[in-house]
């Protein structure tokens, strides 16, 4: 009982950080890995993932960021403030308030979501003296997809220029000036040479794994948003409970 007193308030995590590792200055900056996606809705396996990051030592705090609407995903109907919410709620009821795991409303306002560059250093402007790295999976990591890519808005572009020119590729500034905090996922392998043990340098050049202090070994969950979602359709005591008005009647939706 001691023992889960002490992992609800957030202390376990304090223990870890000291003997594995984690931050030993208190003047050094803060260390704030941050969560993007659509939460539509928030699963165990988000919560799980940002809980591990903490454990890890790889960051002093997770901010889950619920992106502003994406006109490049249609399906994605749900409002951004409703997803915060929803974000909130989740957060809030599994972790206790001490517990380093918050959620940033930075994007929610927004008419369009931000490109993660332009998301990352309008994060900078506001909290300076903050370290900001953003989460991956080793799914971003596979033939067929590049950082250096990505891209954001010109922030340079006026009326009358060509419509083309309104989003310009920032991926290698995102990846000069960001770290990249990168989660396995089961069947996203990365190569790793001699040359490279960890396999990221041929991504850019502040990628790092995240990864569990021995002993500790990582806890990983695979539930989707998207299952959610079906289960909302298909399950029977879903559809009576909403019907009915008695969400609390909603059982083993999120395993």
């Amino acid at each position: 009982k001691e023992l889960q007193r002490k992992w609800a308030f957030g202390e376990v995590v304090a223990m870890v950080k000291e003997g594995y590792g984690g931050p030993a200055h208190v003047d050094a900056p803060k260390r704030v890995a941050i969560y993007g996606g659509a939460f539509d809705p928030p699963t165990n396996s988000h919560l799980t993932c940002a809980a591990e990051i903490v454990h890890s030592g790889c960051a002093d705090e997770v901010w889950l960021v619920p992106c502003g609407p994406r006109p490049d995903k249609p399906k994605l109907k749900t409002p951004a403030i409703d997803r915060y919410c929803m974000c909130q709620i989740a957060v809030n009821t599994v972790f206790s308030p001490d517990f380093p795991v918050k959620v940033s409303d930075i994007d929610t306002g927004r008419q369009m979501a931000a490109f993660t560059y332009d998301l990352l250093c309008s994060l900078r402007e506001r909290h300076p003296g903050v370290q900001f790295a953003f989460i991956i999976g080793s799914d971003w990591l596979q033939p067929g997809t590049n950082i250096a890519e990505w891209t954001s808005l010109n922030h340079d572009w006026k009326p009358g220029m060509p419509e083309e020119s309104k989003v310009i590729v920032t991926g290698h500034k995102l990846l000069e000036e960001f770290e990249f905090l990168v989660v396995p996922r089961p069947g996203y392998d990365v190569a790793r040479t001699e040359e490279d043990p960890s396999g990221l340098k041929a991504f850019g050049p502040r990628l790092s794994w995240m990864q569990m202090p021995e002993p500790m070994h990582l806890i990983e969950g695979n539930l989707s948003s998207t299952e959610i979602r079906k289960r909302t359709h298909h399950s029977w005591q879903v559809q009576q409970a909403v019907q009915g008005g008695k969400l609390s009647t909603i059982e083993g939706l999120v395993p």
